[in-house]
């Protein structure tokens, strides 16, 4: 085999696997809308949620079925110390500070959010019917996409730091 043929070969990998990812990403964006939310606001929960899962997997990794009873009271714990603000939502994002103050505001209302008592921005009561919704389609979504990249070769590649 050349090396012009295998280079062809791994494009039309990378080209599947590219439409893969896509759609996945779109079924993602299709699964997020449905809950009246447009992807920076689900951005956002995600930058909040990656703060709360980060404090938690320092303790100890868990399980899906844990995360899904753990109490809006040991959140609060959990955040406890933390205070994750609006500019640093903005930062993390690279997005305006007042259009995430506007998304957070909306969030907040919505109950997916909240601010401790030192204003940093946490998770709130709703944020665990999210989590079980959106998380076991984004599960089964992601799974497929891995099988699918698994059958048509693109994961070893990836894997094997092959990005070109």
């Amino acid at each position: 085999m050349t090396e012009e043929s295998k280079n062809l070969q791994e494009s039309a990998v990378y080209s599947k696997a590219g439409y893969a990812f896509l759609i996945f990403i779109t079924d993602y964006y299709k699964r997020a809308n449905e809950f009246g939310l447009n992807i920076d606001e689900i951005m956002i929960v995600h930058v909040v949620a990656a703060q709360y899962t980060y404090k938690l997997n320092k303790k100890k990794s868990r399980t899906f079925e844990e995360l899904k009873k753990i109490s809006p009271e040991d959140i609060k714990k959990s955040f406890h110390g933390s205070k994750l603000s609006i500019l640093s939502v903005a930062e993390i994002l690279g997005q305006p500070k007042e259009s995430v103050r506007r998304r957070i505001q909306k969030l907040i209302d919505f109950q997916l959010l909240s601010k401790d008592t030192n204003g940093g921005i946490i998770l709130n009561e709703n944020y665990q019917k999210v989590l079980e919704q959106l998380s076991t389609g984004t599960n089964k979504t992601f799974a497929k996409l891995v099988n699918d990249l698994n059958d048509m070769g693109a994961l070893q590649l990836l894997l094997n730091g092959r990005e070109s």
